[in-house]
């Protein structure tokens, strides 16, 4: 074991995460401004949104509906009843020097109320969710070259959910994990567009560091300015290093607010004092070891600030937001099936390798064609494979979306019923021949078999092939007698490259069944 897992193995990796998701909804939170990615900036805004006197919210509904419909999904236990607080603080992309959010009365979980769960889609883990509530997004600060910063307040008043998770992840892999898995669940859900590139999904993790085994919970970091998967990746095991370094060196990590810099452009621990700084020796000798060599770290912003830093209250222009018992009914009978399930049924009663089923529950648009050739009665396996290999492959090539095939479950159900028929026609066959046909001239497998004659080698063929290679394959023979099955692949390939390809590999081997029975009958 190398040094650097000795002493990461020490201690244990212990994150939650903080996630804002920007709700696809065609106006803002509380007043009728577009919401939109790009546009002229400080173009999309009003009175309500700049925080003018005078002006009061009204709440979205479309929004009010998509933040329930996500704490439903994770099997929260969701108020009858929310409200709305002020959460004041200053700074220049927040014009009205608070934002109405939500701290007491949450949608979903919070002050002791179960927040739900989520099942990871790769380790199949549990995490808890401690809240979900809705919120207003703030403005955005463009910083320019020299030094100075303008802001640009179409953002402002944007939806957000914010989805507050217990420190439950206890790796890289596991917010990764973490990560993909509630982005599929958002967009099963369609409520979140779910592009980070644009600012619509922003991931912060709260990360500390404990001995393996204890039980208490370290000094925790929050990392924001995280703008892709990888960078969350990254500042999380760059973060890892940085307190275990500490913890060696005898000193404490502290509870911060902290900034991704992927360039280091800021100097090293500017802001920390000395002996709270990590030694950068021992810090980069416990980095991840990369190609081209660790860029990136995390930067020290600001002591990590608690709620009474807020100086929450009630949002006076707002009341209180009942829900009928039939509504939410309602909203939870429309919930799709989650990433999480959809993989376990897929994995546990359908029997699809893991990878097949991870596969499938990611591209939602695949996974509705592999359900209508299971209502087909294709068995699972066999969907899953032409789903995934010829289907996703054509569609590729193409450019194509499944929901613009050119070819219908109903075909690829037929293929399957050709490819299973007593008809001579090999799968290899049916995918060189009649697949591209179907592909590109619209036929159907049928059709083009027979526009085209496309047969496979007779029956009598067959035989006369299987027993002129049993002959000729002494070695292979003796093989099959002595319980190697394995060794009837030498047999298979002679009669395959005898007959060009167009034998069935089930008739070939029923032959040579036939075949070592009656060898061992005559032994």
């Amino acid at each position: 074991m190398s040094a650097r897992a000795q002493i990461l193995g020490r201690y244990e990796l212990v994150v939650g995460m903080e996630v804002h998701a920007q709700l696809a909804t065609q106006s803002k939170l509380f007043c009728g401004c577009a919401v939109g990615f790009g546009g002229p900036p400080n173009t999309r805004t009003c009175p309500v949104c700049l925080g003018h006197p005078g002006t009061l919210p009204v709440l979205n509904a479309e929004a009010f509906a998509m933040v329930h419909r996500i704490a439903l999904a994770f099997g929260a236990d969701v108020r009858d009843a929310t409200e709305f607080d002020r959460k004041n603080y200053f700074y220049p992309d927040l014009p009205k020097g608070y934002q109405i959010s939500q701290l007491h009365h949450n949608v979903g979980g919070g002050d002791g109320r179960e927040g739900g769960r989520l099942q990871l889609l790769r380790s199949g883990k549990f995490v808890r969710m401690h809240n979900v509530h809705l919120e207003e997004d703030a403005g955005k600060l463009l910083h320019l070259g020299d030094g100075g910063s303008v802001v640009d307040l179409n953002r402002a008043g944007t939806p957000l959910a914010e989805i507050v998770t217990y420190p439950d992840l206890r790796s890289v892999e596991e917010v990764d994990d973490f990560m993909d898995t509630l982005t599929e669940v958002l967009l099963a859900l369609e409520v979140c567009r779910c592009r980070m590139q644009e600012g619509n999904l922003r991931f912060e993790a709260s990360v500390s560091v404990r001995p393996r085994g204890a039980e208490f919970l370290g000094p925790r970091t929050e990392i924001k300015n995280l703008n892709s998967y990888a960078a969350v990746r990254r500042a999380v095991a760059y973060e890892f290093a940085r307190q275990v370094a500490l913890l060696e060196a005898g000193a404490s990590p502290r509870q911060e607010t902290r900034l991704w810099d992927p360039e280091e452009a800021v100097p090293y621990e500017q802001g920390v004092p000395p002996a709270r700084r990590a030694d950068p020796a021992l810090l980069a000798s416990l980095l991840p070891e990369v190609e081209g060599g660790w860029r990136g770290r995390t930067q020290f912003m600001r002591a990590k600030e608690d709620a009474h830093d807020y100086r929450y209250f009630p949002e006076p222009d707002l009341p209180p937001y009942a829900v009928a018992p039939e509504q939410l009914d309602a909203w939870r009978t429309s919930l799709p099936e989650l990433p999480g399930a959809r993989r376990a049924r897929y994995a546990e009663e359908l029997g699809l390798p893991q990878k097949a089923a991870e596969a499938l529950t990611r591209e939602r648009g695949l996974a509705a064609v592999f359900e209508q050739l299971l209502a087909l009665e294709v068995p699972a396996a066999a969907a899953a494979n032409y789903v995934l290999n010829p289907l996703q492959a054509a569609l590729k090539e193409r450019g194509l979306s499944p929901a613009e095939s050119p070819v219908s479950p109903e075909r690829l159900a037929e293929l399957h019923s050709l490819i299973e028929e007593d008809n001579g026609l090999s799968r290899d066959l049916v995918f060189k021949q009649v697949w591209p046909r179907v592909l590109d001239e619209g036929l159907s497998p049928r059709e083009a078999v027979a526009k085209y004659g496309i047969e496979g080698a007779s029956s009598d063929a067959v035989v006369a092939a299987t027993d002129a290679a049993w002959a000729e394959n002494p070695r292979a023979v003796r093989d099959l007698l002595a319980g190697k099955k394995k060794a009837a692949g030498a047999i298979v390939g002679a009669v395959m490259k005898r007959l060009r390809g167009q034998a069935d590999p089930r008739a070939i081997h029923a032959r040579i069944a036939e075949l070592l029975a009656q060898t061992r009958g005559e032994d």
